[in-house]
């Protein structure tokens, strides 16, 4: 089986499986949110920032080690494990000793047990990380997908069940909990790899080495994206901090059904391609053409109905958010490119040239929000993306160079996907206007429609070899894509 036809698969199990996941987490938080309430949930929320923290850096750091090494043995697959075992027992440890002292910040004694509580997830994620990075490495992405939805449903159930029962905010912790032991459990019961004590230091260099720079990585990523919150919130006040923060949120969960597949399934793709002698900035450049082919109508279509879909799903009071969430939009078009070419960085064990530049994000994201923020929170927001755009250029150099490839083609071969999605645009305002009488869900739907057919009229004229070249992936034939 060619590894085009490998990643298109990946990607068709990681999409089916994050949208069903997201479907039954929303539900889950929905009926959990009415029985216990939004004070409760915001104590959880107190918690959970240094939770989820702490679970980013150790989900996907030093085990991205075993997805770049081009032939590990069990000395790097022990050394990978003891290591995120003790990041994450040093997290935990840090969360729980640190608990008092957050509590007191926020004036809320709960939280301290909350975090005691749920600093158990931390160590959990840390034990199963190596299990995850095997099934990714050999392209397992069917149990990755039905151990997160089987997650959040053993959560949802567990969660349900003592919200019904009386246990209040506890009830989250048990959900938690619940849905990451679950995780654990179906990611060790599909790899037959088991730890041991077999390594060396040199092994133990190499692994630690790559893994500081991918927590490096990481630290940057979530430093990006709470910037603009911390900011907006010390500048402009709560309200502004409300409908960026709804706005973020909407593109974030977004960014995270379109881009994570992408995301997790090109770095083995990437890796195996290099592996077994063909040319990865090959399938970079292949990837490039189909992601913006999706991405582009996906994310322009957006900052289009943004208006009407606010009113609709949120009511007036929220319209203020409309021309924010216009613009990170924006965002959503530029993680959906930008987190494949970081995974062909990670997937050739260059990890310190991309964190160097992600960090220049954070940098140059903060000065803009501040030269922006007389102007308020429009203009701030828009400074933020900016800032990603004015750095592009940097990445595609870099991935373009590690590729063997030349830059220009990364750079101009989602210039018709961009025509298209505007002419798409065209088209919905058009219909928006045209029924600007009816009711606001026919107009949203009207309108929603119109621009898929306009766009997939336009995709059957202009984009046929991008069509073809989907095909050729998704064909098992051996002679498909890349080997």
């Amino acid at each position: 089986m060619s590894v085009g036809h490998r990643f298109i698969r990946g990607v068709a199990w990681m999409l089916a499986g994050g949208w069903t996941e997201q479907a039954i987490n929303f539900a889950v938080f929905v009926t959990m949110a009415k029985l216990l309430g939004p004070e409760l949930y915001g104590l959880l929320s107190m918690a959970a920032v240094f939770i989820v923290l702490a679970e980013a850096l150790v989900r996907e750091s030093v085990s991205e080690y075993l997805i770049a090494a081009h032939d590990p043995g069990a000395e790097d697959y022990n050394a990978t494990f003891w290591l995120t075992a003790a990041l994450g027992l040093v997290l935990a440890l840090a969360l729980w000793a640190a608990s008092g002292a957050i509590a007191a910040l926020y004036g809320q004694p709960q939280v301290a047990g909350l975090i005691r509580g749920l600093s158990v997830t931390v160590l959990l994620i840390a034990f199963t990380a190596v299990p995850v990075a095997i099934l990714r490495r050999e392209f397992n992405f069917r149990v990755l997908s039905l151990r997160a939805i089987a997650g959040v449903v053993a959560g949802g159930v567990v969660g349900i069940g003592m919200a019904l029962m009386g246990y209040g905010v506890w009830s989250f912790v048990g959900q938690w909990i619940a849905m990451i032991a679950t995780n654990v459990v179906m990611a060790w019961t599909a790899v037959e790899w088991r730890p041991g004590l077999v390594t060396t230091r040199a092994h133990l260099r190499r692994a630690g080495g790559f893994g500081a720079q991918v927590l490096g990585l990481r630290a940057a990523e979530l430093a990006a994206a709470q910037l603009p919150t911390l900011i907006i919130g010390a500048t402009l006040g709560p309200l502004a901090t409300g409908l960026y923060s709804v706005s973020w949120r909407l593109v974030e969960t977004l960014t995270f059904l379109i881009s994570t597949p992408l995301r997790m399934v090109s770095q083995p793709a990437f890796a195996a391609v290099t592996r077994e002698g063909g040319r990865a900035g090959d399938l970079l450049l292949d990837i490039a053409r189909l992601t913006g082919v999706a991405a582009f109508p996906f994310f322009v279509g957006l900052a289009v109905v943004a208006e009407p879909v606010l009113r609709l799903v949120f009511g007036a009071e929220w319209l203020g958010a409309a021309p924010v969430l216009g613009v990170l939009a924006f965002l959503g078009l530029y993680f959906s490119v930008a987190l494949v070419q970081q995974s062909f960085c990670l997937a050739a064990g260059k990890a310190g040239e991309i964190t160097v530049l992600t960090w220049g994000n954070v940098v140059l994201g903060a000065a803009f929000i501040l030269a922006a923020a007389p102007w308020g929170l429009v203009a701030i927001t828009a400074g933020f993306v900016a800032a990603h755009y004015l750095l592009w250029i940097f990445r595609f150099r870099l991935v373009a160079r590690l590729g063997d490839i030349p830059v220009a083609p990364l750079m101009t071969c989602n210039i018709l996907p961009a025509l298209a999605a505007g002419v798409m645009a065209a088209v919905v305002i058009l219909v928006q206007r045209a029924l600007g009488g009816a009711p606001l869900a026919l107009s949203v739907a009207a309108s929603i429609l119109a621009g898929i057919a306009a766009y997939g009229a336009l995709a059957l004229l202009l984009m046929r070899d991008r069509i073809g070249l989907f095909l050729a992936y998704a064909r098992p034939a051996a002679e498909a894509g890349p080997a």
